[in-house]
């Protein structure tokens, strides 16, 4: 089947087109399936929290080549149907370059991650900053729908009292365009809800097996905080306007034993502390062991540390922290802070 396809390997963000070229910056592997003219038909890849490749496969891959293969083949009787052919992109072209903190501080490569952490920079020092920017491309279980990984876009399992179930989405269909998107792949899917408009109706068309294959086209609401997610795993965090202040790392099997604490539970030791940061403010001070956040003791690294202080609090909410100090349990608590970084440039 590849050999149906002229492939092209982009190593670099150098130049490239990022408005076309939309995807998930802190990813490892992404591809874009194009016609001549680099209209969009669909993009395949995305992770999450879990294993690099958990959201990737070899059988979902071929699904969406195939699909693709038949949509060109067929796309002036698809067009002509009215039906969506490409995913729309903002024509404008934007390169990295085009923002003056990469332009004034980057020399050399420019990584993916890089493009998002300068993007973050960027976006806090021109005053346009959201907490939105924190949760791109929203994971499908969001809404209640766990997809089948070896096809790409078919619904295998429905949350109970999820969007999804209110919306009757059932398991067996098969999502077909979200909005204006023409779905062939999850991470289609995805890239639909990273452009969404918060908390407005989805219009979500499938395709039904019944006795025969039914097209439904249905509303999808989302709730609640619908786009957020665990953002530990992401390079890019370090670029996140929040002034933490703190560095640390989570206790070692030999460290746990020695001040009897549980492997299985969260003991986060803190190494340095910024003045005038959170940290600092909250009380933290340098070798304290953070054993828990409002009250949870679940296991988590640092990056889970900070990962759940951004998705659970907003500037202004009230933050409770335990730590081992000496021997004995503190209890510590403070505001979260305003977004803020001093940092323009990328390590």
């Amino acid at each position: 089947m590849r050999d149906r396809f002229v492939c092209v390997r982009i190593t670099r963000m150098n130049g490239v087109h990022i408005n076309r070229f939309e995807f998930d910056y802190d990813t490892t592997w992404n591809s874009f399936f194009l016609d001549a003219d680099l209209n969009v038909y669909s993009r395949y890849g995305g992770r999450d929290a879990g294993e690099p490749d958990a959201r990737l496969n070899k059988e979902s891959l071929i699904q969406t080549m195939n699909e693709v293969l038949e949509v060109h083949a067929n796309r002036e009787a698809r067009q002509a149907a009215g039906e969506a052919v490409f995913q729309t992109v903002d024509p404008d072209v934007k390169t990295p370059e085009d923002m003056p903190l990469l332009q004034q501080n980057h020399r050399g490569c420019i990584h993916c991650h890089q493009v998002r952490e300068y993007g973050l920079l960027q976006s806090f020092h021109d005053g346009q900053f959201t907490r939105r920017e924190l949760f791109p491309f929203p994971l499908p279980e969001n809404l209640g729908v766990n997809f089948d990984l070896q096809h790409g876009h078919r619904i295998d399992q429905v949350e109970p009292g999820s969007p999804a179930e209110q919306a009757d989405l059932k398991p067996g269909d098969v999502i077909t365009q979200v909005n204006n998107v023409p779905v062939h792949s999850e991470y289609d899917f995805r890239w639909a809800l990273h452009r969404a408009a918060d908390q407005q109706p989805l219009a979500v068309k499938l395709e039904r097996q019944a006795k025969a294959v039914e097209v439904v086209t249905t509303n999808v609401t989302p709730t609640g905080p619908w786009r957020e997610t665990n953002v530990g795993w992401r390079k890019s965090l370090r670029s996140v306007p929040f002034p933490l202040g703190v560095r640390g790392y989570s206790l070692s099997r030999s460290q746990r034993r020695e001040l009897e604490l549980p492997q299985d539970k969260m003991a986060l030791r803190v190494v340095s502390i910024r003045e005038n940061r959170f940290g600092y403010q909250l009380g933290l001070r340098r070798l304290d062991t953070i054993v828990s956040v409002a009250g949870d003791r679940e296991f988590r690294s640092f990056a889970e540390f900070v990962s759940e202080l951004l998705h659970h609090y907003t500037p202004g909410d009230k933050v409770e922290v335990t730590v081992l100090r000496e021997g004995e349990e503190h209890d510590l608590s403070g505001e979260f802070p305003d977004w803020f970084i001093e940092e323009s440039t990328v390590p």
